[in-house]
């Protein structure tokens, strides 16, 4: 045994000395694979650790809450529950992202009942400034209290003003001192709530009540007994619930990227392979002589298998180096979301777990392996005395039914593409487009022995130059061979096709799409993550005044939860009615006319798939209505049609803003699309506009070409 150990390490240190850089191309595909995968898998965990934190710390020992399903709800709730039979504590709490004045900067502030906070959230109790010992400096009106990594991002110290904008109010206050809980990440503000509700201009209104039962609570009847009494715009949410909702909300990017990491990994096994074979093919004398020696069959077998580990060894090694130095990369440059906005306000540090780089260095090699199978096949089959004589390797590589093979495998792949999502997840497909890679690869020696022959034939007319015939009788007379070798090219060659289609024809897609939902010169939104915030009919109307304007339109964007394990919906309110809907909306399929009594509204593709819900159903929005008292039914909507929407992956509903703000009340705006008069430039309207108001002074302006 030891004897032939000694004999293997010489063998793979012979080949690596004859090919290095067929052996290191061979690995570097693994590597890249395995980078990927693991850098997006550190990427998405350390981001969800730190969420995770944040959470912790926010709804601290609640074992349930009652969460608003738009922005807020009337406090008139709050007594009602708190004075339960089975509530240990109930606290209140008032939630705003609001924009920090002069900056591009957005802050989570948290209005908190401290006496009641400290029974569930005790996290969230700031701490008074260096100095400061009067406890009723929490109470104070303009108080508000920092992490400590807010306090960094903004430049502030204790007693130092900071200013904040609500909707259209310029809210003043003074940093009083710290919030000392959270972690080194974790951007987040305190404030008294009553101070909060006046300051920002929501007397009366909640974000969401914590809840801890008393012990002995049978918290399901519990449960059953509060729900029915809720008011429409209120939802009971478990406390895990939350940290479901943002893994909903990251899964998308997720799963394309360990995709795309898939695919590479996929076509490095067969660029093993094709290395492989081609050990086989040229080291057949090798293994010959060998057996003629004594060495057992199996031992060529072996020999591939050694090869394939080193290679998957060396690949896995350099990608988790890789995937850690891209993990912390990104994390540097775009966040743990990678850019995508959905952990805004947490800074995610780098965490390595030890059981993901063992994954990721035994998926290497696990991968390496399966390219290896084949080749292993091929050298145990070769019989040292059939070994000198030509044509043995075709033997060795070609497999018999290889074609029939191949097309089981394709009709393999079509009944898979007729199966439903797995989890909301097209795992079906995914399947589908690996069993049809592998019947490509299986019925490349199947089409290419007719071809090799007919040009072998056709190489012998006219043929002046040697080199293109023996090529072609090379070909002809040895297919497996160079089937064997073609797989691998096959494999990534298709691979990387699929991909550039599928690239190409989503950005021809995302541009005809851009040409009928942005047919302004000219939009601007309140910051992102303040869609709650919004601007008055005041500012409205001095928006519409302004010269050089031919037109104006305002949007309101509300977020909806529909259901507390996912993302919320966004309602986008926009004019509908007056301009036409298909002007408006990229609408696909059919549009129905509503009920003359109904409010008709169109919902996006990924509401159709995430909730079941089509043209002609009815769909019941979570708003209080107009002037109505706390217990009035939902908003119940007709569902006239369907619109493509590449830019809300977790859903949108379309209303009629007129429709909207005569049901809700809500005269509130915080989008706009302006159309210029000819001659006017947008950088003057810019200019023109940010001095009308704070508000206006923080928005982002972006011209249509920008955008698209």
């Amino acid at each position: 045994m030891k004897a032939q150990a000694t004999l293997l390490v010489w063998l793979w240190q012979a080949q690596w000395r004859e090919q290095p850089g067929r052996t290191l191309c061979a690995a570097l595909t693994i590597a890249v694979g395995v980078a990927l995968a693991l850098a997006v898998h550190l990427v998405n965990r350390s981001a969800l650790t730190e969420f995770a934190a944040a959470l912790a710390l926010v709804n601290g020992q609640a074992q349930a809450q009652l969460l608003s399903r738009a922005d807020t709800f009337e406090e008139s709730l709050y007594p009602l529950i708190a004075t339960r039979p089975g509530i240990e504590a109930a606290s209140p709490v008032l939630e705003a992202r609001v924009p920090v004045r002069g900056t591009d900067l957005s802050l989570r502030v948290l209005g908190i009942d401290a006496l009641r906070a400290a029974q569930i959230t005790p996290g969230l109790l700031p701490s008074a400034g260096a100095g400061r010992v009067d406890p009723t400096a929490l109470f104070a009106d303009d108080a508000i209290f920092l992490s400590r990594a807010a306090a960094r991002a903004l430049g502030v110290a204790e007693g130092a003003p900071l200013t904040l904008l609500s909707g259209d109010r310029v809210v003043e206050l003074r940093v009083a001192g710290s919030v000392d809980a959270p972690g080194e990440g974790q951007w987040l503000a305190v404030m008294d709530i009553g101070a909060m509700q006046a300051r920002f201009g929501r007397l009366g209104r909640l974000s969401r009540i914590d809840l801890r039962f008393a012990p002995d609570t049978d918290i399901a009847r519990l449960r059953q007994a509060i729900e029915p009494s809720l008011p429409t715009d209120v939802v009971w949410s478990e406390a895990q619930a939350a940290e479901q909702r943002m893994s909903n909300l990251s899964r998308a990017y997720r799963v394309n990227l360990n995709v795309l990491a898939l695919v590479a990994l996929f076509t490095g096994a067969f660029i093993v392979q094709a290395a492989l074979n081609l050990l086989v093919t040229r080291q057949q004398a090798e293994t010959a002589l060998l057996g003629m020696l004594g060495a057992v069959r199996r031992l060529a077998a072996i020999r591939v298998a050694v090869s394939a580990v080193a290679i998957g060894m060396i690949g896995a090694i350099i990608g988790v180096l890789a995937g850690l130095a891209l993990a912390q990369a990104m994390l540097s440059l775009t966040g743990g979301d990678l850019g995508g906005g959905y952990f805004s306000g947490t800074g995610a540090r780098l965490t390595v777990e030890p059981i993901a780089l063992l994954l990721a260095l035994g998926g290497g090699v696990s991968v390496a392996l399966a390219g290896a199978i084949a080749p292993m096949r091929a050298a145990r089959s070769i019989s040292p005395a059939r070994a000198v004589r030509a044509g043995s390797i075709e033997s060795a590589l070609s497999v018999p039914r290889r074609g029939r093979l191949g097309l089981l495998l394709a009709a393999g792949s079509w009944l898979l593409l007729q199966a439903p999502p797995v989890g909301e997840l097209p795992l079906p497909a995914y399947a589908a487009i690996a069993l049809l890679l592998l019947a490509g690869v299986m019925l490349v020696h199947t089409l290419l022995s007719p071809f090799a022959a007919g040009f072998a034939r056709l190489s012998e007319y006219g043929a002046t130059r040697i080199v293109p015939w023996l090529a072609a009788q090379r070909l002809a007379g040895a297919p497996a061979g160079a089937a064997a070798a073609l797989g691998g090219v096959v494999a990534s060659f298709a691979l990387a096709s699929a991909m550039a289609i599928m690239v190409s024809s989503f950005r021809v897609s995302v541009s005809h799409w851009l040409d009928e939902v942005l047919p302004a010169d000219l939009y601007a939104r309140t910051l992102p993550g303040s869609t709650a915030a919004g601007f008055g009919p005041d500012l409205q109307h001095l928006l519409a005044a302004q010269p050089g304007v031919r037109a104006l339109e305002f949007t309101r964007l509300t977020p909806l939860l529909l259901d507390a394990r996912r993302p919320p919906v966004v309602l986008i309110a926009r004019p509908l009615h007056a301009v036409g809907v298909a002007s408006r909306l990229p609408l696909i399929g059919p549009t129905l006319q509503a009920p003359a009594d109904e409010t008709p509204v169109w919902v996006s593709e990924a509401v159709v798939d995430l909730y079941g819900l089509g043209p002609g159903d009815r769909i019941d929005l979570p708003l209080a209505q107009a002037g109505s008292s706390a217990g009035s039914p939902p908003l119940r909507a007709f569902i006239a049609g369907v619109w493509r929407d590449y830019s809300r992956q977790h859903g949108a509903i379309a209303i009629d803003l007129a429709d909207y703000r005569r049901l809700h009340g809500d005269g509130l705006a915080n989008e706009i699309a302006w159309w210029l008069e000819p001659g006017i430039g947008a950088q003057a309207m810019i200019d023109a506009v940010r001095k009308l108001s704070p508000i206006t002074e923080a928005m982002e302006f972006r011209e249509t070409a920008q955008l698209k």
